[in-house]
């Protein structure tokens, strides 16, 4: 197994242990989605859970523990900047954003990586923060009610 291989399965391992630790306690979900960005020094990363056929926001994740939704950001956006410090490390180009799929029954992941500066100064008119909604569309989550 190759450094970069290596470096994914790890973060994916944890996002995935993470997500499955956070909705233990939720009935009806189906698939956990996350999603990562790191550019110009700023990073976020949050995961989301399709329960009963919808999309949410960890917060609205009926059943689980929302006083660690807080815990599990933070976790997240700390794994993601271990992964781009281990992809520089093996002298590799480290992603600018992650997307993992992951479904519950099956134990089916997916995970798409990109590696060109997508917000910022001079960049898209866009913002990392609804990123879940460019990747996911009309069934992610709104952050903005009526978007």
């Amino acid at each position: 197994m190759g450094a970069e291989e290596r470096i994914l399965q790890e973060l994916a391992s944890s996002w995935v242990s993470l997500a499955a630790e956070y909705a233990e306690n939720a009935a009806g979900v189906t698939a956990y989605y996350i999603y990562g960005s790191s550019e110009h020094g700023a990073s976020t990363a949050n995961a989301y859970f399709e329960q009963d056929g919808v999309v949410v926001f960890p917060g609205a994740l009926v059943g689980a523990d929302r006083s660690l939704v807080r815990s599990m950001m933070s976790t997240l956006v700390s794994d993601m900047k271990d992964a781009g410090a281990a992809f520089v490390a093996a002298g590799l180009a480290a992603p600018t954003e992650y997307r993992l799929e992951y479904r519950v029954e099956g134990g089916k992941l997916d995970l798409q990586l990109e590696f060109e500066q997508l917000y910022g100064p001079g960049l898209r008119d866009r913002s990392p923060i609804v990123g879940i909604e460019y990747w996911l569309g009309d069934r992610a989550p709104k952050l903005i009610r009526g978007s």
